[in-house]
């Protein structure tokens, strides 16, 4: 059965794409562009517009998504993205030009921020963003259901905001909104790869599990999937969650419950974040966490890819002020899109190295750099809602230099009883 695309204008779907379109305001269960949210790119130049095309509903399970596309103008960059802001690939075609590409989508249940309820995801999604609007004519967009006999790999993800789908702002610019490795892994990815993305910001090893999102994982997750774990920027912040307590515990855990389900769990070592020292050397604020993920990779035999090693290699080599340019405006920890791109790409050719009969790795987007001074021409005003919840706490901190340093400092301080 084939399930086509039609547009999709947020807060005016159609009755009959769903008997319940309020779902549809929900990030996670739609194309992942939030409108409620202030857009840092207005007035900027090269802010885009996003169209974005749904399917009817659907169940939940592994589809291709087949896209044609016809150029009938030149194009200088066209983000595509699938899901829930997944980016596949950024593209340039001259007038005339025909791109054409199959994509894996993996379709399941998810419990939303903000959200206590899990929700079926139903629908599918295809986004377009170009500076230049109408300059592309889709002449084919369709779904079709496939399944793991038909070779699909899924990808399962757990971890925190430097992980997570993050909802992204209208319009759209790639160094203004937030970003997570997570959302551009699929396109350094190529062959029949889903990528399913349960990792949420604010998270701990202790409660990706407590809200319920592990078990959701678990219920999904078939024989021969991967699943990526990365948990520690919040760890780090609460006294039993230490590198020496209950952290690698939790993830020993993980470990064990997706081998009983003969999946294939990966560790994946914290990204690091862009904090300096006075005297002008990096801040290593991980390096506990990050030996006890590699501790916990060898004690139990599973491979790991140091992300940490080469994130902070990166920013040495590069400087803290071109290095913002990888980062939302005015925040140390959660990338933007260009700094999502340089993590998935390690990701990426971690996976290949380690998996290299399941895993083709391509280059990804070509010369995908944030120009020069980007924070100068942006707001740095957070522009994200917040709560009284520990995860939102903690999420909002990872944007206040002396927040973050003074609950780590309170952290290592505390007793070990407690």
């Amino acid at each position: 059965m084939q399930y086509h695309f039609q547009p999709f204008f947020h807060n005016t779907a159609a009755d009959h794409l769903t008997a319940d379109s309020d779902r549809l305001d929900i990030p996670e269960l739609s194309d992942g562009f939030d409108p409620s949210l202030l857009s840092l790119a207005n007035g900027i130049e090269g802010s885009m517009i996003p169209y974005s095309y749904i399917t009817e509903r659907l169940p939940c399970g592994l589809y291709a998504v087949h896209i044609a596309l016809t150029a009938v103008q030149d194009v200088e960059q066209l983000f595509l993205f699938t899901g829930r802001k997944l980016l596949r690939d950024i593209i340039s075609l001259k007038k005339g030009d025909r791109y054409e590409r199959t994509f894996y989508q993996s379709v399941a249940g998810i419990i939303p921020r903000y959200h206590e309820a899990y929700y079926p995801v139903e629908n599918l999604f295809v986004t377009l963003c170009t500076p230049e609007p109408g300059a592309v004519r889709i002449e084919a967009c369709y779904a079709e259901a496939a399944n793991v006999s038909d070779g699909v790999t899924t990808v399962y993800l757990c971890g925190d905001s430097t992980v997570t789908d993050q909802s992204a702002e209208i319009p759209y610019l790639p160094g203004a909104c937030y970003a997570s490795w997570g959302q551009a892994l699929p396109a350094f990815l190529d062959g029949r790869i889903a990528v399913e993305n349960q990792a949420h910001c604010g998270l701990t090893t202790e409660t990706f599990r407590q809200e319920g999102h592990m078990d959701i994982v678990k219920h999904f997750l078939r024989p021969g999937d991967f699943c990526l774990i990365q948990f520690g920027h919040n760890d780090q912040k609460l006294p039993h969650l230490r590198a020496d307590r209950e952290y690698p515990v939790n993830l020993r855990r993980y470990i064990e419950e997706v081998r009983n389900l003969r999946g294939i769990p990966v560790l994946v070592t914290s990204p690091g974040r862009n904090i300096w020292k006075e005297d002008g050397t990096y801040h290593e604020l991980l390096a506990e966490h990050v030996q006890a993920v590699k501790d916990v990779a060898v004690s139990t035999n599973t491979p790991v890819i140091d992300l940490h090693e080469f994130s902070v290699r990166f920013y040495e080599k590069t400087g803290m002020e071109r290095s913002c340019g990888y980062f939302h405006p005015g925040d140390y920890t959660h990338t933007n899109e260009y700094g999502a791109c340089l993590l998935a790409s390690c990701i990426a050719a971690g996976l290949g190295r380690i998996f290299p009969e399941v895993f083709h790795v391509t280059a990804g987007p070509s010369d995908f750099t944030p120009p020069e001074n980007l924070w100068d021409l942006l707001d740095s005003q957070n522009n994200r809602a917040g709560s009284t919840e520990q995860k939102e706490q903690f999420d909002a901190m990872e944007k206040s230099t002396a927040a973050l340093l003074k609950v780590l400092e309170e952290a290592v301080q505390a007793p070990s009883d407690e």
